[in-house]
């Protein structure tokens, strides 16, 4: 059998062409499995199957345990009181729906949005038809935008918490917030339309990069003049504004913070601001970065296979840094778990203070500065 490199011998992959023959839609026997990857990214592909693997597995099962958690403390308050004597108030603070709400983005993308890049790290090309890889990456990318853009809400809401004279929870209902999520659905989808219908870069695989993506090309489209990169202009708008709108929110939280008395504890609040800003910047802006090296690049492929894996990371992150360092949704999975099997061992230490007004860090940031 001869080898990738005399099979693939004189083929270059160019910029700003979508490969049909790299998908199911315009497969070559003997060519198409060994061609439409280049060497780095290929060079990777146990790394990345096992990163995906593992990335979509543990995000699956988090975020399925963080929305049933949080759907238990929604629905079922009167049970949870009279079982075990404990009441949630969280529940009605708008915060807990942005936080399921990203844990649904999470779980869509673990089961929607990786596995459109198990299937072409596995088999070296996209196995479907070309219309599944544009759409497949146009679903990806909405759900990325929609996680992006709710942790930027989430951010806003802090911010806009620690300056407010009294609570905002219960008062409004959640209908505020249910608008806000179909909003950032609605800007989403329009940012992703955007290459999908060719207004800036097109969608299709890129056998440069060897995955479904945003093509770039040297203009945003075709009778235009603007020399830019489409996948950076399109991360640019997805990533580069949610990431402003987070530093600019925590750094108002952080603000309000070094502003307490010197005999009033913030430490654990200042440590919960920084790591939240932390984790969102390390995690994601690597990727907005990414794009904007130029397509000539000679390693472009492989440090974008390095970004990117250590990107999905944060569909497994944000249960840690949202869910698990929420104190109270700790005490209400073990609730939840225990309601569920019953004597299987699942004990919540009791506590007099069934009030989690305090356990949550976020409440105080206003009466703190008093």
């Amino acid at each position: 059998m001869m080898s990738s490199d005399k099979i693939c011998d004189g083929f270059v992959p160019q910029t700003c062409t979508s490969y049909t023959n790299c998908t199911g839609s315009g497969f070559i026997s003997n060519w198409t499995e060994f061609c439409c990857q280049p060497e780095s990214v290929k060079s990777t592909r146990y790394w990345m199957l096992s990163i995906i693997g593992t990335v979509g597995s543990l995000g699956t099962v988090c975020n399925i345990l963080t929305i049933s958690t949080f759907m238990y403390l929604y629905f079922f308050p009167q049970r949870i009181k009279k079982k075990f004597g404990e009441e949630f108030f969280m529940s009605k603070d708008p915060a807990f729906f942005l936080i399921l709400h990203l844990s649904f983005c999470d779980l869509l993308y673990c089961v929607c949005g990786l596995p459109t890049f198990w299937d072409v790290y596995y088999n070296g090309y996209y196995p479907y038809s070309e219309e599944m890889c544009k759409y497949g990456a146009f679903f990806r990318n909405t759900i990325a935008l929609a996680d992006f853009h709710t942790v930027a809400c989430i951010s806003v809401y802090f911010a806009w918490r620690s300056r407010r004279e009294s609570p905002l929870d219960g008062k409004y209902g959640s209908k505020p917030v249910l608008a806000v999520i179909i909003g950032i659905w609605i800007y989403s989808f329009c940012v992703t339309c955007i290459p999908l219908l060719g207004l800036c870069g097109h969608l299709g695989y890129d056998a440069k990069h060897g995955k479904c993506k945003v093509i770039t090309c040297e203009s945003c489209s075709e009778g235009t003049s603007v020399a830019a990169s489409a996948g950076g202009i399109f991360l640019t708008i997805g990533v580069g504004i949610p990431s402003l709108i987070v530093l600019v929110s925590y750094t108002l939280v952080y603000k309000s913070l070094s502003k307490v008395p010197a005999d009033v504890n913030a430490s654990s609040q200042r440590k919960s601001v920084f790591i939240l800003a932390l984790c969102y910047f390390v995690f994601i802006l690597p990727i907005l970065i990414i794009e904007w090296l130029p397509e000539d690049f000679s390693d472009k492929a492989f440090i974008g296979v390095g970004v990117y894996s250590w990107y999905w990371c944060i569909y497994v992150i944000n249960f840690f840094v949202y869910i698990i360092f929420w104190k109270r949704v700790r005490n209400g999975m073990v609730l939840f778990l225990t309601d569920i099997f019953g004597k299987a061992g699942f004990k919540l230490r009791s506590s007099n203070a069934s009030n989690d007004q305090s356990s949550i860090w976020w409440r105080d940031l206003r009466e703190i500065e008093k």
